[in-house]
């Protein structure tokens, strides 16, 4: 599929033309020009820096320049190589790499403002956007109705009591619930339509989150463009638990690349999904006034020929209050298309990993459209028909909790009684039913939880951090860290210029995965433009972002590969597939199924604990130098670059 269609190289070896959107400029190149704009303009914009270095241990032919053996191990230097702010404690009360609150709207390379980049002002607080309209919703989460399902399987096939006497001795034995096999099947295969993103039925028809998959195969589905009369797009997103998932991912907003437009929110917050609404965008320089030739300086569109993309800022376009059983529908003013790179939905109260990103796809990846690389794993249209879906579901990795969860529950979906004459559990199959809810239940724990990672993985001896790439998505652990309290750096990991954080890179899907990090403020500066939110229920003055100028730390040499994980030969039995599940249950081989052998009350069999293999999991070593102090907002974002929407993992 991609890999065969598109040259990997080509996209991860990317030169600073591609990743700047084609500007043939220099990193060296662009700080002059940045110098050049402030001198002739007067556009107040924040130093520009060269761009990252970096020592592989990749094997290069002398001769041809081609890649005889990959990299396995980076060490990056981040952008730099200079003072832009002095050295200091950006976490004291006076951090070194603040800068003053302007209030007005940013100013392009020639002076000219950029409409609807002011968020926030003194007499406004909410500047960019109308105010919600909200309407009650059934908040019910995909968490709490499969939660609700496994107790009712577990309930049907749990364990009784049964004593009989013989000879005057008394023997009691333990057996499963003579339950439905019928209703146990049909609840399996709701847990699956929830997993799959499908239309739901019986109790859990009208969800409010029907059609939002746990499972993240359908990227090539979630592309919309700007209506050319409204000059609007819609998103609808539901926030609940950890989880911001949206029916967009790209937007085509050619149609108003020279005018302002809007996106309109709707925003359905589910149980456990309180949180301030606050999505980020990051803008451009404008790209027609980059033909510096009239007043001596150079031409970056390449007599036209060229749309040069040069990051200038980005900032939260509001941080206002959501509570749970509503769904709050707003419109973001935005700035003309042109300016516009990509929006972030950061929900801070739960950050990692409660993130989402919608991104411009006219914005070219090595000369793609932005979703290329989406289409290319899962498909144009995973709906299409069954092969296409669950052609799409086997890219995605076997160990990845929502994909164990989802095949656990089909093999519950399709399972027969061992006695053709009976309707019912009938002593036959409960007490694997009960070892099969026991491992879904540790999918389910692991799926709830991307701040540790899941069953089956460890973090390596050495690091400060593991991100894992699976299921279209990021987890991550940090070194000492419990994965339960907000995820922060602590105990002197980067906290000043020249500290190097040593992270673990992992890839359990069957495709490559494409590590960048990008600065938001720290190198080159932030300001705090959001007032106090406080009295109506919001956040704004505690965690602010204000506007940053954002610098991308894997821009000259391209984004890091992360190689896929090998596809094992066969699966690893589940309790419903393993040779044990014809004993259980029955008095072959001298066994009861509630022996301690075989038990999965209270923990799963020994012999099938360890069935999540990670063996020929995918691997890169990064070391990270960096050459400034953190902003206090955010120390590190990290994200996939082909396949973003939910592939975010930060800490703080």
């Amino acid at each position: 599929m991609f890999l065969k269609s598109i040259r990997w190289a080509a996209v991860v070896a990317l030169p600073v033309a591609a990743s700047l959107g084609g500007t043939s400029a220099s990193a060296q190149g662009l700080k002059g020009i940045n110098q050049f704009c402030i001198d002739e303009f007067g556009s107040g914009q924040q130093p520009r820096v060269p761009f990252e270095t970096r020592v592989t241990n990749a094997v290069i032919d002398s001769a041809t320049g081609e890649v005889i053996t990959a990299a396995t191990e980076t060490h990056l230097t981040t952008a730099g190589g200079e003072a832009v702010h002095p050295e200091g404690d950006s976490f004291g009360p006076n951090p070194p790499n603040m800068i003053p609150t302007v209030y007005e709207n940013v100013k392009s390379c020639r002076g000219n403002e950029i409409p609807n980049t002011l968020p926030s002002t003194p007499d406004n607080p909410y500047n960019l956007h109308d105010d919600p309209i909200v309407t009650p919703i059934d908040k019910t989460s995909p968490t709490d109705d499969l939660d609700w399902i496994m107790d009712q399987i577990e309930a049907m096939s749990e364990s009784y009591g049964e004593c009989r006497s013989k000879r005057g001795e008394q023997y009691c034995s333990e057996y499963p619930q003579d339950g439905s096999l019928g209703d146990m099947r049909e609840l399996a295969r709701h847990a699956v339509d929830i997993i799959e993103g499908n239309d739901l039925s019986g109790p859990l028809a009208g969800r409010e989150y029907e059609g939002f998959p746990l499972l993240h195969y359908l990227g090539g589905l979630k592309e919309k463009a700007v209506d050319p009369v409204t000059k609007s797009v819609t998103v609808n997103q539901i926030w609940y638990d950890t989880h911001i998932e949206s029916d967009t991912a790209y937007i085509d907003p050619e149609v108003v690349n020279d005018e302002e437009w809007t996106i309109k929110y709707n925003v359905k917050i589910l149980n456990r999904g309180h949180e301030d609404f606050a999505p980020y965008t990051m803008i451009f320089d404008d790209p027609k006034e980059l033909d510096l030739s009239d007043v001596g300086g150079p031409d970056l569109t390449q007599g036209g020929n060229a749309t040069p993309r040069i990051p200038n800022v980005g900032f939260d376009q509001t941080f206002f209050p959501m509570e749970e059983g509503l769904m709050y529908t707003l419109n973001m003013k935005m700035p003309p298309a042109r300016f516009w790179n990509l929006s972030y939905h950061w929900g801070w109260r739960n950050h990692p990993p409660r993130v989402q990103v919608t991104e411009n796809v006219l914005v070219p990846i090595a000369g793609n459209r932005r979703n290329f690389a989406e289409i290319g794993v899962f498909g144009q249209n995973p709906r299409e028909s069954e092969a296409a879906k669950l052609a799409a579901i086997e890219m995605i990795g076997d160990t990845a909790p929502a994909k164990r969860m989802w095949r656990m529950f089909r093999e519950l979906a399709d399972m027969d009684t061992n006695r053709p004459d009976s309707p019912s559990f009938a002593g036959q199959n409960g007490s694997a039913i009960q070892a099969q809810m026991a491992q879904i239940r540790e999918a389910f724990y692991d799926w709830g939880n991307r701040n540790k990672l899941p069953t089956g993985y460890e973090m390596g001896e050495g690091y400060d951090m593991t991100v894992l790439f699976l299921n279209n998505t990021m987890y991550g652990q940090l070194k000492g860290h419990d994965g339960e309290a907000e995820v922060r750096m602590t105990d002197g990991v980067w906290d000043k210029r020249g500290d190097e954080v040593k992270i673990q890179l992992l890839n359990g899907d069957y495709y490559r995965h494409a590590y960048v990090l990008v600065d938001f403020g720290g190198l080159r500066g932030w300001e705090n433009t959001f007032h106090n939110t406080l009295p109506v229920g919001g956040a704004g003055p505690l965690f602010t972002f204000g506007r940053n100028a954002f610098w991308i730390h894997v821009a000259g040499q391209g984004a890091i590969p992360v190689p896929p994980a090998v596809r094992p030969q066969q699966l690893s039995p589940t309790p419903l597939t393993s040779p044990l599940a014809e004993v259980i249950g029955s008095d072959q081989g001298n066994h009861h199924w509630t022996d301690s052998l075989y038990s999965a009350m209270g923990s799963t069999p020994d012999a099938m604990s360890d069935y999540v293999n990670t063996d020929d999991v995918g691997e890169h070593s990064l070391t990270v130098q960096f050459t400034y102090e953190p902003s206090r907002r955010l120390r590190m974002y990290q994200f996939d670059a082909l396949h973003h929407d939910t592939a975010v993992w930060s800490v703080h």
